[in-house]
């Protein structure tokens, strides 16, 4: 009697359960990013444990980030960038990157040993941009 039970809760519980999920964004949504984007600052802990401190980056040092509309990263020449994530949270919205144009081959990334990054944290205020790239510390890019 107690088997007949079962069955009737294990339906109801499987029925009941629902996938969680993010929201996405449509490539209508991505337009906001796409783009060139200039470091401005990189961000340093701060060792007696105040608040961290955002350090200018030199212009002519500063690496420059290429947005398409489809979400892939380039370099300035136009290459895919190394070590690109496969998704971008962009202010709490995720954005899967999927290439819709075929993509060059970078030679300078079979010389790079690449840490698993699936995805960057990415928050837009404005013309300003603070990306957290997996363990490393923030940067902020700008138009």
């Amino acid at each position: 009697m107690k088997r007949l039970l079962y069955i009737p809760f294990c339906i109801a519980l499987m029925l009941s359960c629902k996938k969680d999920s993010m929201d996405t964004l449509s490539a209508a949504d991505f337009l906001s990013i796409q783009g060139k984007w200039y470091l401005s600052a990189t961000e340093k802990n701060a060792i007696d444990g105040t608040k961290n401190v955002w350090e200018p980056i030199e212009p002519s040092k500063a690496d420059t980030l290429i947005f398409r509309s489809d979400g892939v990263i380039l370099e300035p020449d136009g290459k895919p960038a190394c070590c690109a994530p496969g998704t971008l949270i962009i202010n709490g919205s995720v954005m899967d990157v999927k290439p819709q144009i075929a993509l060059p081959a970078n030679p300078l990334c079979a010389l790079v040993n690449c840490v698993n990054c699936p995805s960057w944290e990415i928050q837009m205020s404005g013309s300003e941009m603070i990306v957290k790239p997996c363990n490393n510390p923030r940067l902020k890019f700008v138009r």
